[in-house]
């Protein structure tokens, strides 16, 4: 993609946001931006996975309540499952995977098991979910209205929908290979969620600047104490890490799809994109809610629908602590060989000498 119809999807996608249409899914839906990741061909736009995230981010930065990650991955695993006419599809991936069991009948193959705090599972109109590992890894796709699907509508702290899922002998719209495990897709869903966090943390970010130069106490904006300005300095250094780590993670995802990166269970990366962003996103909200006050806690302000979702996003997907437990495993399984330090640090390649003494010369 070039950088032309980047900056214009981008924009695009700025301006839907900004609008704030009624029926703000309808609209992102009619401008293809759920099928943002498949090809041109099927009428996508072929964007990368860093793309994505960077919209995602935009989704943040907006409150947007939509479903626009999952719907994103859901129509590229329904791409790989060879299932079309999708609608809204979501995934199902937890950190504590329930048992699905797949088995074969008279009549096919039957899908039994539960799925909990499914994004929007109750509006959706297909799932798609990952069962097994490794080469025995299956992609299973199950229309929402089949018979034997029961939904238990359950929310977020920030009332988006997540619901339970019980399915009792339904036939799949499809049973695949996977393209990877369900602990990837876990991964991956991880990453999806520190984009949408990296935006609500930098709105978090203005909306608190804007606030401290306007609010008045003592003769003087609140934004003139030194205690609040040094607050204020920490969250933007806080929205300024997250939005690094979550491009870093964005970006291991292109990298292992196109071969040329290790697989998400194994980035460091990818782990750190979610513990970052979420470290980041407590941070902001403590921050943001101390420089409002009592006002920022009021429904009628508009700051608690980025701090509910941060709290919400943080627990989702694996919070700091899980995907901190498996950093540490990750570097701890390196091949002995390795150091702790090579395994933090990327290897950069040696200065010749020559080029140490033209680099002296220089200076």
């Amino acid at each position: 993609m070039s950088d032309d119809t980047r900056n214009m999807l981008h924009e695009a996608a700025l301006r839907i946001f900004a609008d704030k249409p009624g029926d703000l899914w309808a609209v992102l839906q009619e401008s293809g931006f759920d099928k943002a990741l498949l090809p041109e061909s099927k009428g996508g736009a072929g964007i990368s996975w860093a793309e994505a995230c960077g919209l995602l981010s935009l989704a943040g930065e907006h409150a947007a309540a939509v479903p626009l990650a999952e719907a994103m991955v859901g129509h590229w695993l329904l791409d790989h499952a060879g299932v079309e006419g999708a609608g809204t599809p979501t995934i199902a991936s937890s950190v504590r995977p329930e048992e699905i069991r797949v088995g074969v009948g008279h009549d096919g193959k039957r899908v039994n098991g539960k799925l909990c705090r499914v994004p929007w599972g109750e509006a959706c109109t297909h799932v798609a979910f990952i069962v097994g590992a490794g080469t025995a890894a299956q992609l299973i796709v199950v229309a929402r209205d089949a018979a034997g699907v029961s939904i238990t509508p359950g929310r977020n702290l920030a009332g988006e929908p997540r619901d339970t899922l019980v399915l009792e002998g339904v036939v799949p719209q499809a049973v695949v290979p996977a393209p990877f495990d369900a602990r990837e897709l876990l991964s991956l869903a991880a990453v999806l969620r520190g984009a949408l966090m990296a935006g609500a943390i930098e709105r978090s970010l203005a909306l608190s600047v804007e606030y401290a130069n306007l609010r008045v106490q003592f003769g003087r904006t609140i934004g003139k104490f030194q205690a609040v300005q040094q607050n204020i300095a920490f969250l933007a250094t806080q929205a300024a890490v997250a939005r690094a780590a979550a491009e870093a993670g964005s970006d291991a995802i292109d990298e292992w799809l196109g071969g040329s990166g290790a697989p998400l269970t194994q980035s460091i990366a990818a782990a750190s994109a979610k513990i970052r962003t979420g470290e980041a996103a407590g941070q902001a909200c403590a921050i943001a809610h101390q420089v409002f006050g009592a006002i920022g806690f009021t429904e009628e302000h508009e700051l608690h629908r980025f701090t509910k979702r941060l709290w919400s996003w943080r627990d989702e997907c694996g919070n700091e602590a899980f995907w901190s437990h498996q950093l540490g495993q990750r570097i701890l399984a390196n091949d002995a060989t390795q150091s702790l330090w090579h395994a933090m640090v990327p290897v950069v390649a040696p200065i010749s000498v020559p080029a140490a003494e033209e680099a002296g010369a220089a200076r």
